[in-house]
């Protein structure tokens, strides 16, 4: 039975107590060298969460014959408004490579089922990429998988304590001039 607070990544058990010394191990380091302990503790916590859902991320894209950059293309058309398509271009600088790879990557991905390309009707020389059921269902899947995991890791905090944190992080992330998602 777990007190529904943690002292670090990993609290609770004897791979957790490791885990736990290590990073106390960093945030010491880190205070030592000149940084202020709080700001340490959350960033050095927020850094190895980060680390340890990205492992599992990539597992899970393996297992659904996904590569990061498909991810970026299914999730982008997935949160367009309904009925919204997406130019190549949109879509390449939202996965930060050239026309011409998200070209290539289209074209797997039509082939897969997962998107659908059309012409623009308004401007015949732009191609127009949408999300087909396929797509939505291998989001969907991989979305469900995600929040399996990732309601693990968020299961120590009470539904108030997840809920604060969330509007803390909400708020540092909008501080920041960032989009959240």
């Amino acid at each position: 039975m777990t007190s529904g607070r943690s002292d670090g990544p990993g609290a609770g058990d004897a791979a957790g107590d490791g885990a736990r010394s290590e990073y106390r191990a960093l945030v010491a380091t880190y205070v030592a060298a000149g940084g202020e302990e709080t700001v340490q503790r959350v960033v050095t916590a927020i850094h190895a969460l980060h680390r340890r859902l990205n492992q599992w991320y990539d597992a899970q894209l393996v297992d659904l014959q996904l590569t990061q950059g498909e991810w970026t293309v299914l999730s982008r058309l997935a949160a367009a408004p309904p009925g919204t398509a997406l130019t190549p271009s949109t879509l390449a600088e939202a996965a930060g490579v050239a026309p011409s790879s998200m070209t290539h990557r289209l074209d797997r991905m039509t082939e897969r089922g997962l998107v659908s390309r059309e012409t623009d009707p308004a401007n015949r020389t732009r191609v127009l990429v949408r999300l087909t059921d396929g797509g939505w269902s291998l989001f969907a899947e991989a979305i469900r998988g995600s929040d399996m995991v990732e309601g693990d890791v968020l299961s120590t905090l009470s539904l108030g304590d997840r809920e604060q944190l969330a509007d803390l992080l909400e708020r540092v992330v909008a501080d920041l001039g960032e989009t959240l998602g």
